[in-house]
């Protein structure tokens, strides 16, 4: 006995958006989040351009769906590790940090870069990131809360940022140098 073939499912919205965010992550290693084609991201889920913006409205629509889902990936990525003492929780946050930076240089610095440039939809998204990123410092160091050490760790992130990307583009030390120098020079902020 043969049974006719079975139709495809069809996706849901919300598992199509996924499915678009998602191809949006799997090319940002390689491709800034501006620099996304429309083209390439509806030819790899096999559907048309016309059925991408069915779901997304524009583009920058889909860009910023890829770059708040990048930020929540990252936080995933630094998250502190359970039951690790605090020392070793920053050393590791910052270890996967690097790793982080490596991995997605364009695509970081395009993130730090239009945020830096005043573009609204980047600008919010690294905000609530970076908000979010001393909120996860200040935990992993088990310190209070308060406006003087969010001030010191927002400066501190900017500092590290900013050397690390050069630290990517052209290494001047070892990588366990780097790591020690940011911790380091957070504790002495912290310690002021």
């Amino acid at each position: 006995m043969t049974h006719a073939p079975v139709p495809p499912r069809r996706r849901s919205a919300g598992d199509r958006r996924a499915q678009l965010v998602a191809i949006g992550l799997e090319l940002l290693p390689t491709t800034p989040v501006q620099e996304l084609t429309i083209d390439e991201v509806a030819r790899r889920a096999g559907i048309s351009r016309s059925l991408l913006f069915h779901y997304f409205a524009s583009k920058r629509d889909y860009y910023t769906a890829v770059t708040r889902a990048a930020a929540d990936v990252l936080l995933e990525h630094l998250a502190p590790r359970p039951g690790l003492p605090a020392d070793e929780q920053a050393t590791g946050m910052l270890e996967r940090y690097v790793g982080w930076v490596e991995t997605y240089r364009d695509a970081h610095l395009s993130f730090v870069r239009g945020a830096a440039a005043g573009d609204p939809w980047v600008a919010g998204i690294y905000e609530e990131t970076r908000e979010a990123l001393v909120d996860l410092t200040l935990t992993a160091l088990e310190l209070p809360d308060d406006a003087r050490r969010r001030q010191l760790v927002r400066a501190w992130f900017a500092f590290t940022e900013d050397l690390v990307i050069q630290w990517v583009r052209e290494p001047t030390m070892e990588r366990a140098e780097l790591v020690a120098l940011l911790r380091g020079f957070l504790t002495s902020l912290l310690d002021a």
